[in-house]
């Protein structure tokens, strides 16, 4: 949180004065690629206050001085500066899905930091999310020196980033940043639209996350990127299913179908199967729900959402008997879930064999609520908070059930 202060007074101050380039940034970022302190690069040189002031902008150095420096860390004295938006030809490669070639492209960036700042971006869509940490703390200390651009794509990633991890507040605000900076540039980013589309999704605002998805979209299909124009149209249709807009849902998923049917690079037919399986539970076919959730499940490499979606039908259907068999198969063969749909698992666990168990209530208290309340995810947190206060009922203990209503009351 106190990084995201910083950032955030930082675009504050970037959003309303100029911001001067000068060869304090290229003397930093040689450094901190290097790893060396102010005290070893000042040495004999100069005190290490004036280096750091220097690297700010706020010394007016002379020749010699810079001289001094420049070759100490073996720089080239530049008589000019790029200021256009270099991030741009990446943008689009991200766009379109395509990272051949980008060790190469990046290693042609001019200074290291724009190098760590690309090399971020292909961790975080390889969600390699541990390097991905220790790659933003290196750029963290060349936040300040970052051109608008560069925050604005710097910042996405960070929200990117926490989104990840389930911190729901700090992945908000990063987007939120970032599409501040966006807006002023004037500058339609469809990775953070879709983004942003996904965490009003979770946060079950329709309204927001239909807007930012069709904004996507537009711009996706202006640079011809296929995987996330599907991404956007499986997103409105989940969407529309949320909202009982059926008869809006049902013909952009058959469009999807017939696309991913003939050609499916991407592996994104389980989730279609996974959201026509809603569709079939909206129109209480029961049965269709079923064998098309089996069917995302056989197709999809670690079929967690599609297995949590066949839970949740035959508990909402009330076919006991399946899903207590499908539970005692998941228990039996350790299922490797990602944290949240873990919890979603232990949660209808619980439902099943101890509904009205103090370690049920505990469960949803210490685990499963806080979690969801971390995350944002508004739909867990009414499925957790719904049950905990049945449990209340059933134990003729109201004030409690009263007050779990009412925070939940609160983050509708």
């Amino acid at each position: 949180m106190k990084n995201y202060q910083s950032a955030k007074k930082l675009t504050q101050l970037r959003l309303s004065s100029a911001f001067h380039l000068h060869p304090g940034i290229i003397i930093r970022d040689k450094r901190l690629h290097l790893n060396l302190t102010l005290n070893e690069v000042s040495a004999t040189i100069c005190d290490p206050s004036t280096l750091s002031k220097i690297e700010k902008g706020e010394y007016k150095v002379n020749a010699s001085l810079l001289s001094k420096l420049f070759k100490k860390l073996d720089l080239k004295v530049v008589d000019t500066w790029d200021v256009t938006d270099w991030l741009e030809p990446f943008r689009i490669r991200f766009y379109q899905y395509d990272f051949s070639c980008f060790h190469e492209l990046k290693d042609k960036l001019p200074l290291y930091y724009q190098q760590n700042l690309i090399q971020l971006g292909f961790l975080s869509f390889h969600e390699n999310f541990q390097s991905f940490k220790e790659q933003s703390d290196v750029l963290q200390k060349m936040c300040e020196f970052m051109s608008l651009h560069e925050l604005q794509f710097y910042f996405y990633l960070l929200g990117r980033y926490y989104e990840k991890i389930y911190e729901g507040e700090l992945s908000q605000n990063y987007y939120q940043l970032s599409y501040t900076i966006a807006k002023e540039l004037q500058l339609c980013d469809p990775l953070l639209y879709l983004s942003l589309a996904s965490y009003y999704s979770m946060k079950n605002n329709s309204f927001k996350a239909c807007h930012f998805t069709n904004l996507a979209l537009a711009q996706f299909k202006s640079y011809y990127a296929i995987k996330y124009m599907i991404d956007c149209e499986l997103l409105l249709c989940h969407e529309y299913i949320k909202k009982d807009l059926l008869s809006q849902a049902h013909p952009l998923l058959k469009k999807l179908k017939t696309r991913l049917n003939y050609s499916d690079p991407y592996h994104q037919s389980p989730k279609l199967y996974t959201i026509y399986g809603h569709y079939y539970v909206s129109l209480h076919e029961y049965e269709k729900a079923e064998n098309t959730y089996l069917k995302a499940i056989k197709e999809h490499a670690i079929p967690s959402q599609p297995l949590l979606s066949l839970i949740q039908l035959y508990e909402t259907s009330n076919q006991m008997i399946k899903l207590k068999k499908l539970l005692y198969q998941l228990k039996q063969h350790n299922f490797d879930f990602n944290h949240p749909k873990h919890l979603k698992y232990q949660y209808y666990y619980h439902l099943t064999h101890h509904p009205n168990s103090d370690i049920f209530r505990i469960f949803l208290l210490k685990k499963a609520l806080p979690l969801a309340k971390k995350q944002h995810d508004t739909e867990s947190i009414h499925l957790f908070s719904k049950q905990l206060v049945k449990f209340y009922q059933q134990n003729r203990k109201y004030k409690e059930a009263l007050n779990v209503f009412l925070q939940l009351y609160e983050t509708s």
